[in-house]
């Protein structure tokens, strides 16, 4: 019930500058009026002298009366009845039976608010109370029932929407009753804390009822798959890393299988997914790991990775297999998908373990493209101990051989054999200076002989680890491009004009072998200072491409600040040899990111066309067509902003695969190209997924907005005593203000005080 409003007057004061500030300044004036006007009008008579210094006081006064600034403030202060808002969780996560006997969340939520019905008729009597239930969204109930269907927990949006309707009727707190895990869908993902953030600068609290268990129990057997991370770009023949994290419950002692299944194109029809399959396990791919967790309930991160041999785009998916008495199974896996480009480029390479060169070469595995298998090999006296993998020479297994200071007795005459089959199927050769390579490795009667493009004789050789000084050159050398070389896919490591002056920029190696062109159909594509020292041989027959490199010494450019040099120069060099020099992106292209959606959450597209040299088609026109896991097929608005295509997709409410078919044809109507992508809408139910209750950010919002976490037990005496405390009534107050100074009759006043004194002046001769 509303109480008769209270009015006070008084007496304030908002001056110009700070109140000390403002009454010294107000004082000065007066002061120096006093200190220095009598002494100019001493020479007059008694009366005027007295009235002319009065004037000058009074003006004085004035000005500080304006800097003072008075005001007469009427306050009125009454006290209302206020509105009490009971928000209730409907969601599924309150089907949770982890109260006493089973009992679920939402009963336990019933059961608090009947036993609290007495106290909750007092309060009615002197206030207004609302109760809202919530799911995905808030909405008005006479009082709240046992049923939690809703598939969503938005408590931010839910407590916006109650800001939004009950501000403005006098809102003075929020009960709130719900396990505290906020799980929701864009657009109703509002944060809790940003909401509870404005209730409390309008001092409405929030006091949250807290149900549920913050752990999960340790009892069911559940195996969860979460947070899949994988770049969405891979290449071929790369190796693709996968990380996620098995949460299992009770399942202590278990031997668990966790496994990557790779999307057979093979056996997809139209657009339907193909089968999934366990791709093979090798020295760089471990597509299955077994675990045995020691604690019922915990959270194992978990690596994967397997090696494509195909570009396209891929479905993958990260599974636990499940156990027997497992009920839950839906969220034993998480899928995504994967594109796989061309380019992705395997490369073996054989060096000496302690060579600096194998160091900065390896580099290049922090690329995307170009995967480097380093082999170590022994010296010395453990030479002999060396035992290279005939698998490492299988065909397509890798695109480019390196081989560095190892002699040719170390792979034997087989394996050899078996690299000279694999070189002229088309896998790159390039064999790097050394002081057991090429002729004084022993190579000149192996099956190599034909294929490198230096001349080498059985003479050359070195027996255990001699150098031989007639075979390389001992002082430094200034790796120089040819006239030929300049020009090459391989030595452009910079602008045409520039290129030149940036090999020459390179510290010299540090010495090389002396290698000698087979014969004139060799490129020489660098040499030392004196073009008679051959550096850098390249010869291209058939599909065989191989290079001889006398130095083995590039590591130099690397730490002497030409870093970028010495990886573009290796990393050039490799696609070369791969033949990968000239790979082009398709015609038509398009862009989902992420790949991976919730039901309901809206989907961006990005498409475009590019020419075959690689220039963007800005004025194609566009057909873009989503067909979804039911196939029904829905053709897409195109939007355009500058030279970007773009179109949404909102109907997305299944999960499944959802497939994406675009084409582009030319203004002339020809056909440009087609491309076909998809995206994935991942079946999960949120709510149940992870059932644990979030206490902490109930905690948190009632931390934020001065109110308290009441527990259930104790709501019927914290309503008592949100009576006794005055939560029930609002107090407003009504401030009216009327200045002093800011007004006529101060103005004529000071008007007139100004004149007189200058009237009184002027017949007295002063002015």
């Amino acid at each position: 019930m509303p109480n008769e409003p209270i009015t006070t007057l008084r007496l304030a004061f908002d001056p110009v500058w700070s109140l000390p500030v403002s009454l010294l300044t107000a004082v000065g004036l007066v002061v120096f009026v006093l200190l220095t006007y009598p002494r100019r009008v001493r020479h007059l008579p008694a009366g005027w002298r007295r009235t002319l210094v009065g004037l000058r006081v009074l003006i004085a006064l004035t000005l500080a009366f304006a800097i003072l600034r008075p005001e007469l403030q009427w306050t009125r202060k009454s006290r209302k009845a206020a509105m009490l808002v009971v928000l209730g969780d409907s969601s599924r996560s309150m089907q949770t039976a982890d109260g006493p006997a089973n009992t679920t969340r939402r009963a336990m939520l019933v059961k608090t608010l009947q036993e609290a019905e007495p106290t909750i008729l007092k309060l009615k009597k002197e206030m207004e109370v609302r109760y809202f239930d919530f799911d995905r969204e808030s909405r008005a109930v006479e009082k709240p029932d046992h049923a939690a269907p809703g598939e969503q927990s938005a408590i931010g949006f839910a407590l916006e929407s109650i800001l939004r309707e009950a501000q403005a009727n006098g809102l003075s707190g929020i009960i709130l009753h719900s396990d505290g895990a906020q799980r929701a869908l864009q657009p109703h993902d509002v944060d809790p804390r940003a909401i509870a953030r404005r209730l409390g600068e309008l001092q409405i609290p929030i006091f949250p009822v807290a149900y549920g268990t913050t752990g999960t129990t340790d009892t069911s057997l559940d195996l969860i798959v979460e947070d899949l991370l994988v770049d969405p770009y891979a290449f071929v023949k790369k190796t693709v890393p996968l990380r996620a994290k098995l949460r299992v419950l009770g399942a202590a002692g278990k031997k668990l299988t966790v496994r990557l299944l790779v999307e057979d194109p093979r056996t997809r029809e139209g657009l339907k997914s193909g089968e999934m399959k366990v791709p093979p396990t090798s020295k760089n791919a471990q597509p299955v790991v077994f675990l045995e967790p020691t604690r019922n309930v915990d959270v194992i991160p978990v690596e994967l990775s397997y090696i494509p041999d195909l570009p396209g785009e891929f479905k993958i998916r990260v599974e636990v297999v499940s156990l027997e008495g497992e009920i839950k199974t839906a969220n034993n896996f998480r899928e995504t998908l994967l594109t796989v480009r061309r380019g992705g480029i395997n490369v073996a390479y054989f060096d000496a373990a302690w060579a600096p060169e194998q160091k900065w070469l390896r580099l290049l595995n922090a690329t995307e493209q170009v995967q480097i298998d380093f082999q170590p090999v022994r010296g010395g006296r453990q030479r002999d101990l060396n035992d290279i993998d005939a698998e490492l020479f299988q065909r397509g297994r890798y695109d480019v051989y390196l081989i560095g200071d190892v002699p040719a007795k170390v792979f034997g005459s087989e394996l050899l054999k078996q690299l000279v089959l694999r070189v002229e199927e088309g896998a790159g050769l390039m064999m790097i200076g050394g002081n057991h390579s090429f002729g004084a490795g022993g190579y000149a009667e192996t099956p190599l002989a034909d294929l490198l493009p230096v001349a080498m004789r059985a003479s050359d050789a070195v027996v255990g680890d001699d150098v031989d000084p007639a075979l390389r050159h001992t002082d430094e050398l200034q790796l120089t491009p040819t006239a030929r070389g300049l020009g090459h896919y391989v030595m452009r490591v910079d602008s045409a004009d520039k290129n030149r002056a940036a090999w020459l920029a390179l510290p010299p190696l540090d010495g090389a072998n002396k290698l000698r062109p087979k014969n004139d159909f060799v490129e020489i594509l660098a040499t030392a200072a004196d073009p008679g020292v051959p550096l850098l041989l390249a010869n291209e027959t058939g599909k065989a491409r191989v290079v001889a490199f006398a130095g083995n010494t590039t590591w130099r450019w690397a730490t002497h600040g030409f870093r970028n040099v010495h990886q573009r120069f290796w990393r050039q060099m490799i696609f070369w040899l791969a033949r990968k020099e000239e790979d082009q992106g398709q015609s038509v292209w398009v862009r989902i990111d992420p790949r991976n959606y919730l039901p309901g959450v809206p989907v961006k597209l990005a498409f475009g066309a590019r020419s075959p040299d690689g220039i963007a088609i800005t004025d194609a026109d566009f057909d873009v067509a989503v067909t979804n896991p039911k196939g029904e097929r829905q053709k897409l608005p195109v939007l355009r902003v500058g030279n970007e295509f773009s179109a949404d997709f909102l109907q997305n409410e299944h999960a499944g695969d959802y497939w994406v078919s675009l084409s582009a044809r030319s203004k002339a109507g020809q056909l440009i190209g087609d491309a076909t992508s998809r995206f994935l809408v991942d079946e999960r139910d949120l709510e149940l997924d992870n059932p644990a209750a979030d206490h902490a950010l109930l905690a948190e919002l009632a931390a934020l907005t001065g109110g308290s976490v009441v527990a259930p037990e104790q709501h019927g005496a914290f309503l008592e005593r949100l009576q006794k405390e005055g939560l029930v009534r609002r107090e407003e107050s009504e401030v009216t203000r009327k200045p002093l100074w800011d007004n006529w009759p101060f103005l004529i006043v000071f008007v007139t005080l100004l004149a007189t004194e200058w009237t009184i002046r002027k017949l007295r001769g002063l002015v």
